[in-house]
């Protein structure tokens, strides 16, 4: 005969289970609605560029849930990582080109930004030996964030294409190891 306190253990077990799976199917759901015709393709790209300015919206939590509850096989979960990685470093570019755009404005007329520019000029100047490793750690491993180092990068006038290959390829390999993590655990 089961106990009052066995039966309360037994129902809260089977609530969580039911919980769970009711989720599970949820999130399949949604994936395979995503799925057709390529949506779940675009949602993730737009879904990167507002996660490269918007850290609420994140894209390694995205990445996580996709590895680990969906039904996706390797070769889908990796496109959709650098599927990802594509679509951040098309927001690090923008970012980019908006702080060249900003060390060139006319600064001269307003005080405040002329010394905020300095400032970072200054910052910049202390990493000059290792911008490209700063750029790298950014992208990678994301200690400092990346769109700060985008913006610092343009109003320091570091070359694009270097920026944006060491950004796209660091991002590449920082959500494909993200996506495998979660699909493994």
């Amino acid at each position: 005969m089961m106990t009052r306190a066995g039966a309360l253990s037994w129902s809260r077990c089977t609530v969580h289970r039911t919980v769970g799976a009711v989720i599970h199917r949820g999130v399949q759901s949604v994936l395979e609605t995503l799925g057709h015709h390529g949506g779940i393709y675009v949602a993730m790209f737009l879904f990167a560029i507002l996660s490269g300015v918007f850290p609420l919206a994140s894209s390694e939590a995205a990445l996580v849930a996709l590895g680990a509850a969906s039904s996706y096989g390797w070769p889908k979960l990796v496109v959709l990582a650098v599927i990802v990685a594509l679509g951040q470093s098309v927001t690090h570019a923008i970012v980019y080109q908006s702080g060249r755009g900003l060390a060139k404005a006319s600064a001269k007329r307003r005080p405040k930004l002329e010394a905020r520019i300095a400032k970072a000029r200054e910052i910049g100047a202390r990493w000059e030996k290792s911008e490209l490793l700063l750029i790298a750690l950014g992208a990678t491993v994301g200690v400092p964030p990346q769109v700060l180092i985008a913006l610092l990068a343009g109003m320091l006038g570091i070359r694009f294409r270097i920026f944006v290959a060491i950004d796209v390829a660091g991002r590449i390999a920082r959500f494909t190891a993200i996506v495998a993590i979660a699909h493994l655990v």
